[in-house]
């Protein structure tokens, strides 16, 4: 059995390491990096690396699309993309390593038509029966339709087949209503979907529960460095990791969620589950690319985080 990786629209993330970063000159670049990548090829990236089967889906087209593709395919990641006209896009970090900043541009995506909705649905389908878990990650590409996460939630759930959902806005308040077994939003994000501002311990527990009470069976709450908050309904447990030099931001939270699966399909304590999750998060921080976690840190920094019940 496979989890499958939805990225409804995936990118390649470009890294370029600027020392005193200045715009209005020339600016002279030291390291570039590029990687395929994507929420939900992030997470996946993660769960190859813990030995759990997975495989890739989503959209891809043009020179960017290839990149995608033949980059998972040289990390021995399956995938199974649904092929669009349009060029994938370009995400673009540049990090000033001597102030410690970093910019992020990010492009909408390339726009998919009804006729490539309806094709990725199939493919998606077809892998159903072979199904542990589907994760649903990121925004959608221009022309997906606003509720396509709940489309594939609903197909999934008519097998039984658990889904995690991990997006923002509209988007994500659409895939709520679907009923996933579990989502993943940072802090703003929950606070976005109740309409609340989430500035104490208190509002921010009673969010939790409001979006329970929708049906959702397992929150958890990324707060970057301070780990996360999660709830199966039952108890609340705040899992924090220790300090670390962070070398990278990018695919943090997905690690995370990357390290929750894993936890999950392995049965461990929920508390226990969270705490791996919150470990997997910040060792993707020590690396150079999104996902691309060192075995040997994680069970470190998982040594070393705290959990603890609210």
């Amino acid at each position: 059995m496979k989890v499958l990786a939805v990225t409804l629209n995936p990118s390649i993330d470009k890294t370029m390491v600027v020392p005193n970063f200045r715009p209005g000159r020339v600016i002279r670049v030291s390291e570039t990096y590029a990687y395929p990548s994507g929420k939900g090829v992030n997470v996946a990236r993660v769960l190859f690396r813990l030995d759990v089967p997975v495989i890739c889906l989503g959209f891809a087209g043009g020179h960017f699309g290839r990149f995608l593709t033949d980059g998972l395919t040289q990390e021995g990641i399956e995938h199974d993309f649904t092929t669009i006209a349009e060029e994938t896009r370009l995400n673009l970090t540049i990090r000033d390593p001597k102030t410690d900043t970093e910019f992020h541009l990010i492009e909408p995506g390339p726009k998919v038509s009804e006729e490539d909705w309806q094709r990725f649905v199939d493919t998606y389908k077809s892998h159903l029966n072979d199904a542990s878990w589907v994760v649903l990650c990121g925004s959608l590409p221009p022309g997906a339709p606003i509720d396509a996460y709940a489309q594939i939630i609903a197909i999934a759930r008519e097998k039984n087949i658990s889904c995690a959902l991990d997006t923002s806005g509209e988007t994500l308040r659409k895939g709520v209503e679907a009923k996933p077994k579990l989502i993943k939003p940072n802090k703003q994000e929950l606070a976005e979907l109740v309409g609340n501002q989430l500035d104490s311990d208190e509002k921010l527990q009673s969010a939790i529960f409001k979006i329970h009470e929708l049906g959702v069976e397992i929150i958890v709450v990324s707060l970057g460095k301070e780990g996360a908050i999660g709830s199966d309904g039952k108890d609340l447990w705040k899992a924090k990791p220790p300090k670390v030099k962070v070398v990278n931001t990018i695919g943090s939270g997905d690690a995370l969620l990357g390290g929750l699966i894993f936890a999950l399909l392995k049965e461990m304590p929920f508390e226990e589950a969270i705490k791996f999750a919150v470990a997997t998060g910040t060792a993707n921080a020590l690396v150079d690319g999104p996902g691309y976690i060192d075995l040997k840190d994680l069970h470190e920094i998982w040594s070393l985080t705290s959990v603890r019940k609210l």
